[in-house]
């Protein structure tokens, strides 16, 4: 099945929700950068997230970086995702594997404490940067954070990671939903009361129920919504050997000579996707020589 993320809106247009599914999106991560379960559930949830926040990006060309840099013993980790529905990311150090703890897996504890940035970079205007503190490092609750203080957006998200004891990842999927400005406080009582109630998102799915069956049945029970579009999304690096060589151009003549005296061919790689990419002396030399 193809991964999707949809948009809706309640019939009286005062809340907003995206809604992605992101199961294979997620595999490919695992598989790509041997992720440890501790790691699978960390990038999982943040590449969620990424798909969920990026969901307004109007142009294909749009970039939306997530960055939580933390004390913790997996380091940083990052995702992009882009306004065609692509996203990808990596964890610093994907194979640190930490043991459960009363919240499951021990996520909070493998990030530590720490800042999250949100970059958007919109084509026509210059890139917009903001930073928060985590409140916990769970993710989810660090995102609703940073709409309440940057945005001022009342936010909330679930996200769902459910991986079974062979260490098989059987669902990965998040709900993100904002109250528009005015919304009258007898719906958003309602909602409240909804949430309040509100398992895991994980729990639901693994019980076998669809997303849009969760929203209608639960999240949004007795609050009539519809749903506007929906889109297919995916995991997928735009890096290539041109874009590398770029760089490394831009390294200066120093720099580069120094890599010809070693006389060794030059290797670079991608940390979002671990493709690697070889240049030759002679490249090298080309470049000093105006090539």
């Amino acid at each position: 099945m193809t991964d999707f993320l949809f948009r809706g809106i309640t019939k009286d247009k005062n809340i907003r929700f995206f809604v992605v599914n992101a199961i294979n999106t997620v595999q490919t991560a695992i598989d790509m950068h041997y992720l440890s379960i501790t790691n699978s559930v960390v990038l999982g949830r943040l590449l969620i997230s990424g798909l969920l926040m990026s969901a307004n990006l109007k142009s294909p060309d749009d970039l939306l970086t997530l960055r939580i840099d933390g004390d913790g013993p997996i380091g940083s980790v990052i995702v992009t995702a882009t306004g065609s529905n692509n996203i990808k990311g990596y964890v610093q150090h994907p194979q640190i594997e930490l043991q459960k703890n009363n919240k499951g897996f021990a996520v909070s504890e493998a990030i530590g404490n720490g800042v999250l940035s949100v970059i958007r970079s919109i084509k026509g205007s210059s890139p917009y940067s903001s930073q928060i503190k985590l409140v916990s490092g769970e993710i989810g609750e660090d995102i609703a954070h940073y709409y309440q203080q940057s945005e001022q957006i009342d936010t909330m998200i679930n996200l769902g990671i459910l991986i079974d004891k062979d260490a098989v990842l059987k669902q990965a999927a998040g709900i993100l939903v904002q109250c528009l400005p005015n919304a009258p406080m007898e719906l958003l009582e309602k909602l409240n009361e909804n949430v309040k109630r509100f398992p895991n998102l994980s729990d639901f799915l693994d019980m076998g129920y669809s997303l849009r069956e969760i929203l209608s049945n639960h999240l949004f029970k007795n609050i009539p919504i519809e749903i506007m579009d929906q889109k297919p999304v995916s995991y997928h690096c735009h890096c290539d050997r041109d874009r590398f060589f770029t760089g490394i151009k831009l390294l200066g003549k120093t720099e580069i000579q120094s890599m010809i005296d070693e006389n060794k061919t030059v290797s670079a790689e991608c940390h979002f996707c671990d493709k690697k990419y070889m240049f030759t002396i002679d490249e090298l030399k080309g470049i000093l020589n105006g090539g």
